[in-house]
């Protein structure tokens, strides 16, 4: 059942990174148009580039780890336990990132952005899902890959 539960997860991430985070890097504007990202009105262009730069990150370092973990886990490879830890480390590392990001920035000038409970939701899982996935990993992690 955990086996699964990782897959799905991390592929339903693959997608929603790639639509949310690596097209904002080429293209804002269309991951605005997604729904994926936060239109320069409510987050000033500041805020734009930040989020490009953290969808560039997610691209180049955070994307191919998830599919490496897939593909490991799927070939029931060991080092795909280590890969997976460092993709539960990083779920952790951005939920914590937004969720400060999101109250630290209230009340900036040029900043009007109120992320609705869809967000907080969304954070919660993934910090779940990080939190559960390091434990299981330490604790169960051999059964993965089995």
């Amino acid at each position: 059942m955990a086996f699964w539960v990782v897959i799905i997860v991390m592929s339903l991430s693959v997608i929603l990174l790639l639509l949310g985070q690596t097209m904002a890097v080429f293209n804002y504007e269309f991951a605005v148009s997604l729904g994926m990202q936060e239109d320069v009105n409510e987050i000033s262009e500041f805020g734009v580039q930040l989020n490009r730069a953290f969808g560039a990150g997610d691209t180049l370092i955070y994307i191919p780890l998830i599919v490496l973990s897939i593909i490991g886990l799927s070939l029931k490879k060991r080092w795909a336990l280590f890969i997976s830890a460092a993709v539960m480390g990083i779920s952790l590392y951005w939920t914590t990132i937004a969720a400060f990001l999101f109250w630290f920035l209230e009340g900036v000038p040029n900043y009007s952005f109120i992320p609705g409970a869809e967000y907080w939701i969304f954070i919660a899982f993934y910090l779940v899902f990080g939190l559960w996935g390091l434990w299981y990993l330490v604790y169960r992690g051999e059964s993965l890959v089995r």
